[in-house]
């Protein structure tokens, strides 16, 4: 019996299966593997003993690096809109035998994951305190620029700042 290759696996399974693109299962397959190398220096752990939170720690980072501020937009272009998507396809890839011998998290694992909002673009809005500073700073200067120039009933402009 021929060993089948990730492409034509993958390619079976967005046949069945079509609510995903087959370059999210690429994807989650680097982004395992990242997830892995990352933990693998503490702990020299295996796929089949990650834990869903860990697995979803490391595709979100991996998401991040890989993509920054369009993580969020890409993955959702690929069918994946919240992690109990990556659960899904896990459980897929799982299934057609792309992970090994595995004793994978359960589903519910995913489910209790994170908001992509929160995970993907959130760490790319200004930060309040930024935001308070520039407007603060355009209230400043308006009201100076107002103190500087008043206009009279006949429609003549007196400059009463002091110098």
């Amino acid at each position: 019996m021929r060993k089948r290759d990730f492409t034509s696996i993958v390619e079976e399974i967005v046949e069945k299966d079509s609510r995903y693109l087959k370059e999210s299962y690429y994807f989650v397959r680097e982004g395992l593997e990242h997830t892995l190398k990352t933990i693998g220096k503490q702990k020299h752990q295996k796929i089949e003993q990650l834990s869903g939170k860990q697995i979803l720690e490391g595709l979100k980072d991996y998401a991040l690096k890989e993509f920054g501020p369009m993580s969020k937009l890409v993955l959702n272009e690929w069918g994946v809109k919240s992690c109990k998507d990556f659960g899904q396809m896990i459980k897929n890839m799982d299934l057609y035998g792309l992970l090994g011998k595995t004793e994978m998290a359960d589903l519910k694992d995913f489910q209790k994951g994170y908001s992509f909002t929160t995970a993907f673009v959130k760490p790319f809005l200004p930060t309040r305190s930024t935001v308070a500073k520039k407007g603060k700073g355009r209230k400043d200067n308006q009201s100076s620029s107002k103190r500087k120039k008043k206009v009279d009933d006949s429609g003549k402009t007196h400059n009463h700042s002091k110098e």
